[in-house]
């Protein structure tokens, strides 16, 4: 066995799949995954919790990282324990810690 191949073997499975599948890690370890539609829908793979909803402000927990909606008429109208769907006027999004 090569040094390469040895190194790869003793990455985190996670790691190598998301190699083998040239996927983002962030999707493999944990992380969130977030499709906006236009600027009425936003899906959110990964959610944690609400951390602040009101009709401007959306903020929900990606787990370490949280992710901020804001607009106008906002709505979660899904929410699972790990999905959420916001739909509303999404005039901006941003991460935070």
């Amino acid at each position: 066995m090569a040094l390469s191949d040895y190194q790869n073997f003793r990455a985190p499975l996670s790691h190598r799949i998301c190699d083998k599948l040239e996927l983002p890690e962030d999707i493999c370890i944990g992380g969130g995954y977030i499709e906006i539609i236009s600027n009425t829908c936003a899906l959110i793979d990964g959610c944690k919790g609400v951390m602040e909803y009101d009709e401007s402000t959306i903020k929900l927990s990606l787990g370490k990282k949280a992710v901020c909606f804001c607009g106008s008429g906002l709505t979660i109208k899904s929410l699972s324990s790990e999905q959420a769907m916001i739909e509303g006027c999404i005039i901006s999004m941003e991460f935070c810690t």
